[in-house]
């Protein structure tokens, strides 16, 4: 009899585009075998450039930022996936530091797992080079915000690329976005009143149109 912590395990990655391919029959071994979970406090760390084992962390419940230095790159939620483009890189340590911003619960799966899935499934392997691309294309989109000429197009650059049918919701603290952005708060202030008096954007409380 499968136990219930596997059928949760499973159930969670079957949920991921990642693993969605991978049928239930061959992530059952993978759970039973190369799975573990952890929870971690709120302001806990998770990974670290300390961490130095080799495997990928999927959220199953909660939210976490992951940071460089003092800089929220990125923000995941639950069914987010990290350490998949380090896990086979020679680097021996985690680049960026994963920080939870909740409780929040992560299904760790060993590279001798991910290994025995890349071996079994091709649809699985498929996947994962189509993730390992679209976070070559996500990381090339921060490097155009952090090289933008100003903190007026930074932002704008920022809010087109987050946006959702032309619009934004500015949900994050000011001081959490001047950092993501690299620019002061004041100059995000006023940036944020550049685009408005250029009417570039519109805004209704801390929802951001696109004009």
């Amino acid at each position: 009899m499968i136990k219930k912590s596997v059928v949760g395990r499973v159930d969670a990655l079957l949920k991921t585009d990642l693993f969605s391919s991978v049928g239930k029959e061959k992530l059952v071994p993978i759970c039973e075998n190369h799975c573990q979970n952890k929870t971690f406090q709120k302001g806990k760390t998770i990974f670290s450039k300390n961490t130095s084992e080799k495997c990928i962390g999927i959220i199953a419940d909660g939210t976490a930022s992951v940071k460089k230095e003092r800089v929220v790159i990125n923000h995941l939620k639950a069914g987010d996936i990290f350490g998949a483009v380090t896990l086979y890189n020679d680097c021996d340590r985690f680049v960026n530091d994963i920080v939870a911003q909740t409780e929040c619960t992560v299904i760790f799966i060993s590279k001798d797992g991910i290994d025995s899935l890349l071996s079994r499934s091709p649809e699985f392997a498929k996947k994962y080079i189509k993730y390992l691309s679209q976070r070559v294309y996500f990381l090339n989109e921060k490097i155009e915000e952090y090289t933008a000429p100003s903190a007026k197009d930074k932002l704008l650059s920022y809010f087109k690329k987050n946006a959702v049918d032309g619009s934004f919701v500015l949900n994050e603290k000011m001081t959490e976005l001047s950092k993501q952005l690299n620019i002061s708060r004041a100059s995000l202030y006023r940036a944020i009143d550049e685009l408005y008096d250029s009417k570039k954007i519109g805004k209704d409380g801390n929802i951001i149109r696109l004009l």
